[in-house]
């Protein structure tokens, strides 16, 4: 079985060729500009990277997701005896929630580029179980039809025309799976070349290298104290022992947050100056903020939903702006691409235009009560939604009655091609 080949393990497993893990064990990463290695696993301990991650990720694994089918008047029904609708609502594989596995799948993509899932059949597109594949063993490679192969990354050139795609998969002992397309979900960020989406953590290397070199010499300032350093004046020269026991006492009592603020005691008309500033007056704090700002850029993530307001005149009002502007400009994009690569990779060929994928975005848009209740009013008003609709919206039972499920009007309203005319009444008064 395909499966047990992809996963089988030898009882002594190594680690393939070129693997990551081994890279960055022994320093093969390449270094960034401020001497620290970024790579996805170390740029996660930068918090502003964490959070947008965690943001971005478990968002759009919150949405519910379901599969529709379009109606002949242009609307869409969701189809829950479709083969893919449990599994991708409820359980994707034997171990994994829909939320675990949208949220682990985005991550990949956020930090590597690319989210990659085995497909599980039986036959053809017939989904068992979505599996996911590490990002760091998979590698794509195009067969042209002359059988010529050639390795696919971020840089490379767009496949020829009747070029085919394929996936080569590492396992633990270091021997390679071949799988087809068909066999493959790929989800994909940003690309150049439509085949591998790029790493956004290796392209934004060195801001994110910044954060960490800042963050290090934060945590080094405060090791000493929350002072720079300065100097010990003596008026003779110190015999060796003195020099020695002096430098040890010194360090001990002076050094250390705990030490901080504490009281020095100077001997033989020695005195103490201070070299250097502090991390306010270097504005320390100020490069913290905008290495914030930087990274939220990369991901589009607003700096309120970081707890950062950027703006000392930022209001509840704006802030509103700025959620309302991620759920249009971030996460719709987002979702976008997932629905599509969903139907890409798991419908059959004759599903493709009758059946979609869509992320229930409602949840997201809901604002407040009183502006939601405004506007469920004027759907109502207009007779988009019925009473069991907005109570459904609402998370509410159906009352289970035929009113319930009537769309009303206002009485006084007229089409606009019959503006001006008078109603034909039948006789009877209006």
């Amino acid at each position: 079985m395909l499966l047990d080949r992809i996963f089988a393990a030898t009882s002594s497993p190594s680690y393939p060729v070129g693997d990551p893990a081994l890279s960055a064990l022994f320093g093969g990463r390449a270094t960034t500009s401020s001497g620290m290695s970024v790579t996805s696993e170390t740029a996660m301990r930068v918090s502003t990277v964490y959070a947008c991650v965690g943001i971005l990720s478990q968002t759009l694994a919150m949405l519910p997701i379901d599969v529709k089918r379009y109606r002949a008047d242009g609307g869409k029904d969701i189809v829950k005896a479709h083969r893919l609708y449990k599994q991708l609502k409820y359980k994707p594989n034997k171990w994994q929630t829909s939320f675990e596995f949208r949220e682990m799948m985005e991550v990949n993509r956020l930090l590597r580029g690319n989210a990659y899932a085995f497909i599980s059949a039986a036959k053809g597109r017939g989904v068992n179980s979505l599996i996911p594949l590490h990002p760091d063993y998979v590698t794509p490679f195009t067969v042209k039809g002359d059988g010529a192969a050639s390795y696919v990354t971020a840089e490379s050139q767009p496949p020829e025309d009747g070029a085919k795609l394929f996936y080569e998969f590492s396992r633990l002992d270091g021997s390679p799976v071949i799988l087809s397309q068909d066999e493959v979900l790929h989800i994909k960020g940003l690309s150049q070349n439509g085949i591998v989406g790029m790493n956004p953590i290796e392209l934004h290397r060195e801001a994110i290298g910044l954060s960490m070199a800042t963050e290090e010499h934060g945590a080094r300032l405060f090791t000493n104290g929350a002072q720079i350093g300065g100097v010990l004046e003596h008026p003779n020269k110190l015999s060796e022992p003195a020099f020695k026991r002096l430098k040890e006492t010194w360090a001990d009592n002076r050094e250390g947050v705990g030490n901080a603020h504490k009281t020095a005691i100077l001997e033989e008309g020695m005195k103490f100056t201070k070299i250097g500033m502090t991390g306010v007056d270097s504005q320390f704090l100020e490069s913290r903020k905008y290495q914030v700002e930087d990274i939220a850029r990369i991901f589009k993530v607003p700096l309120v939903m970081l707890g950062h307001s950027g703006d000392k005149n930022s209001t509840f009002a704006s802030s509103e702006n700025f959620f309302m502007s991620f759920v249009r400009n971030t996460m719709t994009p987002n979702c976008t691409r997932w629905e599509q690569a969903l139907e890409r990779d798991l419908f059959y060929p004759s599903e493709i235009g009758d059946y979609c994928i869509d992320f229930e975005m409602d949840e997201m848009m809901r604002g407040d009560a009183q502006a939601r209740a405004q506007y469920l009013k004027a759907r109502f008003e207009m007779a988009s939604m019925s009473p069991d609709e907005i109570r459904s919206y609402e998370g509410e039972n159906p009352t289970g009655t035929e009113e319930g499920k009537k769309y009303y009007l206002q009485s006084g309203m007229l089409p606009a091609d019959m503006a001006g005319a008078v109603p034909e009444t039948g006789g009877k008064n209006v």
